[in-house]
């Protein structure tokens, strides 16, 4: 009986919160309230007080209840325009990878004069952010993290804005379905093995690697370089520090190859791409990415990670959106 409630909630929610894209406001027509517990318990109270004065006919005892109950009213309709009006819009969020949370961030926009408190927003998926205070014509950022389980691009769930305040008597609240989508990252494989020694390029052709790096030139000495590669001698001529500059032949043609890691599935192989493109982004190894449906050629940058990224998350238009 309770699950058949929930189901039958979530299609007339569904239904009066439809998918908008850009910036949404919240109105009456949308908006829900009902007592909280401690509100029951106000209300308890002043029930007590009138059943008690009507039975001993206390003036003094019907004065109290009636200045209770327009205090309740008050507050009550001070919960309702807490969130009235108040608009909501959406950004895009950095993309992350899978197991990793994504954070949306949320803008509220406060077009009244007074401010707004208490304000919380939270989802089935997320743990409630309280934006305690948004001033008068003002607006306030807030991230909410939404815990990816998936790659692919996740959509921003339905979310739900409420406000207990003033007093916590009244709970008031409404939901939002805003449109927005982060990118999820297959996630990577942990302890992957080293890049590999036979590479392939694009027209099937073998790469081996040849003895050791050969030695390229010199170079000013700059942070973070090993001091073994200081070349003294040379230095010692004059006014700079050189440091001896090797280059790879690998460097240039290192190939990262679906075809090869046939022992893997789809899942795996995608995960030890995605460890072997930030381990060769690290080391500053251009490389290439060879998938089954689409070819990037060997470069390095941030923009050539993220397209290698991108594809490994779209792979087979793999969907990893949470509704």
């Amino acid at each position: 009986m309770k699950h058949w409630f929930y189901q039958h909630w979530l299609r007339f929610i569904d239904r009066r919160h439809p998918l908008a894209s850009g910036r949404q406001r919240i109105r009456h027509q949308k908006l829900y309230i009902l007592p909280t517990w401690y509100g029951l318990a106000y209300i308890i109270t002043v029930l007590t007080l009138l059943v008690g004065s009507l039975n001993y006919q206390l003036s003094l005892g019907f004065f109290f209840a009636f200045l209770l109950v327009g205090i309740a009213n008050a507050v009550m309709l001070r919960s309702y325009a807490n969130l009235l009006g108040l608009e909501l819009s959406t950004g895009a969020g950095d993309a992350v990878f899978a197991g990793e949370d994504a954070h949306f961030p949320i803008t509220l926009h406060n077009h009244k004069p007074q401010q707004r408190a208490g304000i919380q927003i939270s989802s089935a998926h997320s743990d409630p952010v309280i934006a305690t205070q948004i001033k008068g014509l003002d607006h306030r950022v807030v991230s909410l993290a939404i815990r990816s389980t998936q790659r692919g691009p996740l959509s921003l769930p339905r979310i739900r804005v409420e406000s207990t305040q003033p007093l916590a008597l009244f709970r008031c609240w409404t939901y939002l379905n805003l449109q927005q989508e982060i990118l999820v990252y297959p996630a990577p494989e942990n302890n992957p093995p080293p890049l590999p020694e036979h590479l392939y390029g694009k027209d099937g052709k073998e790469f081996r690697p040849i003895g050791n790096d050969d030695y390229s030139g010199l170079r000013n000495f700059q942070r973070g370089d090993a001091r073994h590669d200081i070349a003294w001698k040379q230095s010692a001529h004059g006014e700079n520090l050189l440091v001896r500059q090797y280059q790879s032949p690998l460097g240039e043609s290192l190939w990262l190859n679906w075809a090869e890691m046939d022992p893997l599935t789809t899942e795996q192989r995608l995960s030890r791409l995605c460890a072997w493109i930030l381990a060769a982004q690290d080391q500053q190894r251009p490389y290439g990415l060879n998938l089954a449906e689409i070819e990037f050629p060997p470069a390095l940058g941030a923009e050539h990670q993220t397209q290698c990224l991108s594809a490994l998350a779209y792979f087979g238009a793999h969907r990893g959106a949470i509704s």
